[in-house]
């Protein structure tokens, strides 16, 4: 069995320096009573009863000068009250500070399917996020895959702000590769081709499983009792709660054997890209970690099971999978595993293991591997049973219980909960021992950066959050309802103390502001390397902010390749597109993999829009809108319905809903109209030269009409020539974001 004797892993501060609220110092204490402390500081600051040297003298002493002297000016500018108590509880968290070399994404297994109405991606493919620290210090990066109806998300933060598991091991210096499962997240579910959308998650199970087992009338175990970790109460009401379940409800095939063999697919497709690596999985994503290896063994240099799926058999009819596992000897189905019952005791569940003698799984062989598992986990009883049955086919296994090195009353989310950092700490202590330090006396080294257009920022602070987490009763439990995603990006050195907050288009989602992807820059990356501090959305339905039937209504069709090729087209023609503008042409694919199905209520749609971007403001205070395409109406209701928060509004070929708006068919088009609340606010309409709209002037003719300082800007205007629809990811995108942060420098 595995000790934890090890000394801390390079970049981790060692386990003894962790307390459950935070970190140990000279001022030890919670990050709650901390907390109350710094907020004190900041209202008395920013009242004008605290001096300028005495707040950094307070600050000092709490160990936050660095986040309360870039909260200085904003402070002195007369803050609302929700600013000031929003910079407190940013100053409170827990460090998020990453300086990356790199920040990007790409996807896989990107299959068109030909329907009779046209060509769309087939929802096989799978979302890859990664992020590089500047200094890289272990040999191989891990991959990240989600649990059950998550997504990555479920590693970016936690539910009450602070670092999540992605950001804590990029500050250890690991490469980490975060992946959404198929069907989850950013990988839009396809109703056209897995079926019809599946039912949205209850408050009501999130809560037994996940966030108050112990006060479930009818709790999974003895267990659940134990769980004392969840940062708020846990039950419908908590806005903490409100915060995970939010982002809960992927799905993909029904049938698990197929799903299983498609992750086989996309594991072998992400090793044979990134090269060698470790994999790390939750719950239900569990199974990916022995489908990967089983795949690449070659390229599989550790396992990190964190409570996998399990117990062994079962709807894992290949022992760990529900696909098939190389044994040895080979079976040629799963009935001829023959298996063995394993009685309950000690308060532990019954399993199953194979019958003597026990086949091996020879492609697991030689790779280091943990589970780990929670005192209050319903995985408690049986992943011992996981364990074993792993060690019996021949693997390498260690088993990290929590309760026996002195981590108590963590349930299955623990990479979530208050102690999430503490939890860490123990699988990175498993890594240095028995990855990284083997490695590196082998004479591995990580794989250098390479990019033409770098995407490395220095950050203050990523993070991750929800507005309007609404909720709606449906005949099988309470669902959520109409929540928005945003991410945020604060750089190291703030330039401009306005954000900015990136909305995407149409059927799309923030990732046209990260670029073309796989190492390219877009322009999220341009304007935090300028220093603007940056807030990305997925709109409702879009991309994190998982698209349900049951919340928002019936979803319009699938785009299809037929519909938007015809943009990559015109700017191939302008000589701005590098690839063939064509159906086949591979950077197309990897756009047309993160298309999503829209709803049909577009009354519904816009109504989101208004107050969800108004809770958006309300949260972070003045700011910058820009918007695309179909996304611009986003623009023109939250403005006018938070004018006062709104310091410049840029619309890069928006649509003018509620402004000007088309034709239904066989209809005349509505006259234009006016928005009563969009007095004095600086707005700038931009139009590529090569994209076919011409909608700009109409609409900033009724911008001006409602009391806008509108203007349109034509990208021809200003000497640049030949860009299409998606200027964002084409050949001169740095030229064109240098047009646009121009004008919202000048006016915000």
């Amino acid at each position: 069995m595995f000790r934890l004797d090890l000394g801390p892993a390079p970049g981790f501060p060692p386990l003894a320096a962790l307390d459950r609220g935070g970190l140990e110092g000279p001022n030890k204490m919670t990050v709650r009573e901390d907390e109350g402390r710094i907020a004190a500081l900041y209202e008395g600051f920013a009242s004008g009863k605290v001096s300028r040297r005495d707040f950094m003298r307070g600050a000092t002493e709490l160990g936050i000068a660095g986040a309360a002297a870039g909260a200085i000016g904003m402070l002195a500018a007369g803050p609302t009250a929700a600013q000031v108590g929003e910079a407190a509880r940013a100053a409170a968290r827990p460090d998020g500070r990453l300086d990356l070399a790199e920040w990007s994404y790409f996807w896989l297994g990107v299959k068109r399917a030909e329907l009779a109405r046209g060509t769309l991606v087939s929802g096989e493919q799978m979302y890859v996020e990664y992020w590089t620290p500047k200094a890289v210090k272990h040999p191989y990066p891990i991959v990240v895959v989600h649990g059950g109806g998550g997504q990555g998300l479920d590693w970016l933060g936690t539910p009450d702000g602070r670092p999540g598991w992605v950001t804590l091991l990029v500050q250890a210096g690991f490469k980490v590769y975060l992946v959404d499962r198929p069907g989850h997240g950013r990988s839009p579910y396809a109703p056209d081709t897995v079926g019809p959308w599946p039912r949205a998650p209850t408050f009501a199970n999130v809560e037994r499983q996940f966030t108050a087992p112990e006060k479930a009338p009818q709790p999974y175990g003895p267990e659940a009792k134990l769980h004392t970790q969840w940062p708020g109460t846990g039950v419908m009401g908590d806005p903490v709660t409100d915060q995970v379940i939010a982002g809960q409800g992927g799905a993909f095939v029904p049938d698990t054997a197929a799903a299983h063999a498609i992750w086989a697919e996309r594991g072998g497709e992400l090793l044979d890209k990134i090269g060698p690596a470790m994999v790390m999985a939750h719950s239900a994503g569990g199974p990916s970690l022995w489908i990967y290896a089983n795949a690449r063994p070659k390229l599989v240099k550790g396992l990190i099971g964190i409570e996998p799926a399990g117990p062994p058999f079962g709807n894992l009819r290949y022992g760990v999978a529900a696909s098939p596992l190389e044994y040895d000897p080979p079976v040629r189905d799963a009935s001829e595993l023959k298996t063995v019952d394993v009685p309950a005791r000690d308060g532990r569940a019954a399993g199953k293991l194979q019958a003597e003698p026990a086949r091996k799984l020879k492609n697991l062989a030689g790779i280091p591997i943990v589970v780990v598992t929670s005192p209050a986990s319903y995985h408690w009883p049986y992943d011992l049973h996981t364990v074993a049955f792993l060690r019996q086919a021949g693997c390498s296994v260690d088993h990290i219980e929590l309760e026996k090195i002195g981590i108590l009353g963590n349930a299955h989310f623990f990479p979530m909960e208050k102690n999430n950092r503490e939890v860490l700490q123990p699988v990175i202590d498993w890594v240095e021992a028995k990855v990284s330090a083997p490695a590196r006396r082998a004479g591995v080294r990580p794989r250098a950066v390479q990019s033409a257009d770098p995407t490395a920022m220095n950050l203050a602070d990523m993070g991750v959050f929800w507005v309007g987490v609404e909720r709606k009763t449906m005949p099988y439990g309470v669902i959520p309802h109409g929540q928005m995603f945003v991410q945020y990006l604060i750089p190291a050195e703030v330039r401009h103390e306005t954000p900015i907050v990136l909305v995407h288009g149409g059927s799309g989602q923030m990732l046209h502001y990260m670029g073309a992807g796989d190492g390219l820059a877009g322009w999220a990356h341009y304007y935090v390397q300028r220093g603007w501090k940056v807030y990305l959305v997925d709109r409702p339905g879009h991309g994190r902010s998982v698209y349900n039937g049951d919340s928002l209504g019936p979803s319009n069709p699938l785009p299809t390749y037929e519909q938007i090729v015809p943009d990559f087209r015109r700017a191939k023609a302008g000589g701005r597109w590098t690839g063939t503008g064509e159906i086949g042409d591979p950077v197309i694919d990897q756009f047309m993999a993160s298309q999503n199905p829209t709803p049909q209520d577009a009354q519904l749609a816009m109504g989101l829009w208004r107050t969800r971007g108004a809770a958006l403001l309300d949260k972070i205070g003045p700011a910058v809108v820009q918007t695309h395409s179909a996304g611009g109406p986003f623009g023109w209701v939250t403005a006018d319905e938070r004018p006062k928060l709104v310091k410049a509004l840029v619309s890069f070929e928006g649509a003018g809903a509620p402004l000007v708006q088309q034709a239904g068919p066989g209809q005349p088009a509505p006259a234009p109209a006016t928005l009563p609340n969009l007095a004095g606010i600086p707005m700038a309409y931009f139009t590529a030269a090569n994209s076919g709209r011409t909608q700009g002037p109409a609409i900033v003719a009724q911008l001006n009409a409602s009391g806008a300082k509108a203007e349109h800007i034509g990208f021809a205007d200003r000497g640049i020539a030949g860009n299409g629809h998606f200027a964002m990811i084409e050949a001169n995108r740095r030229q064109v974001f240098d047009l646009i942060e121009g004008w919202v420098s000048q006016h915000a």
